[in-house]
């Protein structure tokens, strides 16, 4: 038996984090993810709170060459 209350009901829902980027592109981190829609994720991040946060390093690299 589940422990996820989701999966229980047979609700459309993914176990990974939805990784929001600072251009407002998606990615999930469940690799099985087929649909990165916010209403099928619980968790919902900015790429910034991400170890090493990579949109962090692009907007710095971006800045540097726009110098």
């Amino acid at each position: 038996m589940s422990s996820c209350p989701d999966c229980g009901l047979g609700a459309d829902h993914c176990h990974g984090t939805l990784v929001v980027h600072t251009d407002r592109t998606v990615e999930c981190t469940n690799a099985a993810c087929e649909l990165a829609d916010p209403l099928r994720h619980l968790f919902i991040v900015d790429c910034i709170d991400v170890l090493g946060g990579c949109c962090v390093a692009n907007e710095t690299a971006e800045l540097a060459a726009a110098s």
